[in-house]
């Protein structure tokens, strides 16, 4: 009875392994090489108040969704800044300011190639911009490039992290959308 019981344990994750390598077979050519992801967001809120809010990039772990727990502020302030950000396991990873243009946009570019770097890339970055569309309206448009350290594997997880990048997104974007069309966030700023 034992025999069989492990007989079939055996067989389904045999099954399960060559299922998960032939999807990621299938996925390999999509995940090869540097990927893209690309979240908009229209608001209704002046430029230069959009801006403070998002360019306050020590205190993006206020803001964000749950994967980033704290953000501490290294050296420098604009371009060439320095950041570390950790998640709510502790680990942690560096990342510097590569593109700030008051007002316009901003990008970070992170230290992949640490020994203790936490995440499957061999390349991640994130930009982040602003276009006027009307005096209170705009555009904030959150880019993000990354590489996967092993494509192969990496054509499984594709499709599962752009749905957690997007609903990430999602909330970084809500958040910021209502902080800058909340006419009482507007009053503890005076303050």
């Amino acid at each position: 009875m034992i025999r069989k019981v492990v007989k079939w344990i055996s067989l389904f994750l045999i099954v399960v392994i060559v299922v998960t390598l032939i999807y990621g077979f299938i996925q390999y050519p999509k995940a090869k090489g540097v990927q893209n992801f690309v979240s908009e967001r229209i608001i209704y809120a002046p430029k230069d108040k959009i801006w403070d809010i998002i360019s306050d990039v020590g205190n993006y772990h206020q803001v964000t969704a749950e994967g980033i727990h704290h953000v501490q502020i290294i050296s420098g302030e604009g371009l060439g800044m320095k950041r570390v950000c950790s998640d709510p396991k502790g680990n942690s990873w560096e990342e510097t300011c590569t593109i700030w243009e008051p007002g316009k946009q901003f990008k970070f570019e992170v230290n992949t190639q640490k020994k203790d770097f936490p995440l499957p890339f061999k390349s991640l970055s994130g930009s982040w911009k602003l276009d006027s569309i009307t005096h209170n309206k705009n555009k904030l448009t959150l880019d993000f490039n990354y590489e996967f350290k092993n494509a192969f594997l990496a054509g499984y997880f594709l499709r599962v992290g752009q749905k957690q990048a997007q609903k990430d997104a999602d909330y970084l974007l809500d958040n910021w959308q209502r902080m800058a069309e909340d006419v009482l966030y507007d009053l503890n700023l005076s303050k």
